[in-house]
């Protein structure tokens, strides 16, 4: 049987953790190398993305040197590929900074809402930050805001993104990071077009349906929670990775890309040309 085409295929990428500095994240992790690591599959592989999107916590201190090193970067890569890039903000963001560092537009602090065409798909950026708070909440006017983009259909639905999940997290000690009230979302986007969720901030990879929308928590860049611990938060500089969501007439899908690679246990099937 011939493997159907992807109407749009989307890279979506989480919690990257910038330094201003250069530093190591928890004296551990070089966060510049690891961003480097995933464009450089990005600008590599053999899967055509109509966009590569960044779902939150890009900075770890929210500095304007932070967000010029990851303009440069991204934006190397993203002219390289053809790609355009979308950005949503996280609790590590700083708003203004954010705007006039990375975006290169007026600063200013209020929630950032964004609204993006890729042909017929529409992907609606939500804030879902609260400043200085690890928490999240969907501000009442951001709420009219998405009521309003989803009162008329896409061609091809809408894709929601926001940082904080509106899942349950597995582990304990993050029930502290969670979307308040993620009940005022729900009545937003139940009976709307929206075709999927994108979210980070756990920093490992879930997936659930919400408001009859499937969502999906991208795996983090900068480092994961250890789930062998159960309950227990431990982060861990293991399992980096992205992923890959690919709308199909009928489903979305969302898969996990490790960054890690191991040795090969059977020989590589080339991939078959697509049909049309």
């Amino acid at each position: 049987m011939a493997r159907p085409r992807p109407t749009r295929t989307l890279a979506h990428l989480s919690d990257l953790h910038i330094t201003g500095d250069g530093s190591l994240v928890g004296g551990v992790v070089d966060t510049r190398a690891r961003v480097t690591a995933a464009l450089d599959v990005l600008t590599s592989w053999n899967v055509a993305c109509d966009a590569w999107v960044f779902s939150g916590d890009l900075s770890d201190d929210g500095t304007p040197a932070s967000y010029a090193w990851l303009r440069e970067a991204v934006g190397a890569a993203s002219a390289r590929a053809g790609v355009p890039v979308i950005w949503a903000n996280g609790n590590h963001d700083e708003r203004d900074a954010f705007r006039r560092d990375l975006l290169g537009e007026p600063g200013g602090d209020e929630p950032y809402l964004a609204e993006h065409a890729l042909g017929g798909l529409r992907v609606l950026v939500v804030d879902s930050t609260v400043p200085g708070l690890p928490y999240g909440r969907i501000e009442p006017g951001t709420l009219d805001w998405l009521r309003e983009r989803l009162a008329e259909p896409a061609a091809e639905g809408t894709i929601v993104v926001l940082h904080h999940a509106p899942l349950p997290p597995a582990q304990d000690g993050a029930w502290g990071w969670v979307l308040a009230h993620p009940e005022e979302l729900a009545a937003v986007l139940r009976g709307s077009d929206a075709r999927a969720v994108l979210a980070g901030h756990f920093h490992h990879a879930a997936f659930g349906v919400f408001a009859g929308v499937g969502t999906s928590v991208a795996p983090a860049l900068v480092y994961t929670q250890d789930l062998t611990v159960g309950r227990d938060l431990r982060g861990q500089d293991a399992n980096p990775g992205f992923s890959l969501v690919e709308c199909y007439p009928d489903v979305v899908t969302h898969t996990v890309v490790p960054l890690t690679t191991g040795r090969s246990v059977v020989p590589t099937i080339p991939a078959a040309p697509l049909p049309g």
